[in-house]
């Protein structure tokens, strides 16, 4: 299978870029507020994180009716979903810390629930992020259509 050639404007900044660059700059200047992570963020960490430990460590330690265990595993399954779409999602894309010691740490939560930040940070930061809803070339909306089109040009 050839992948179709993709080309991009070699225009570095357009008028919209300039324009949408500068909104969101005066949003968090008018705002007073950080690009970077709050103390929301971190109690969501912490909160997200042990959504998943707490669970997982009692799986591996009490005795737990099967009732309980499937209750666990839901609960650690909410863990999961808010550790890969929240916390390691920010940390990878540099927006957890202006440190980008600390965003390689926290990005690595990922290997918790069986990934990897190099994988992630080529297969969503560069192609998804280069070919956004581009049909045969983004991942991620190839990995759903089964479920959802978000483009006339997704395979049924």
């Amino acid at each position: 299978m050839s992948l179709p050639k993709i080309t991009f404007s070699t225009e570095q900044e357009t008028d919209f870029y300039k324009v949408l660059r500068s909104r969101v700059n005066n949003y968090f200047k008018e705002k007073q507020i950080s690009r970077h992570a709050n103390a929301n963020m971190v109690f969501k960490t912490i909160f997200m994180l042990a959504l998943y430990l707490v669970p997982f460590s009692f799986i591996l330690f009490a005795e737990l009716s099967n009732p309980v265990h499937y209750f666990m595993w839901v609960i650690m399954g909410f863990g999961m979903s808010g550790i890969g779409l929240s916390v390691m999602h920010d940390a990878n894309h540099g927006a957890y810390s202006k440190n980008e010691k600390v965003n390689n740490f926290i990005g690595k939560v990922i290997y918790f629930i069986g990934g990897s930040d190099v994988n992630w940070r080529i297969q969503h930061n560069v192609l998804h992020h280069t070919y956004t809803n581009v049909a045969d070339m983004d991942e991620d909306i190839e990995s759903i259509s089964f479920l959802l089109r978000f483009s006339p040009h997704t395979k049924r």
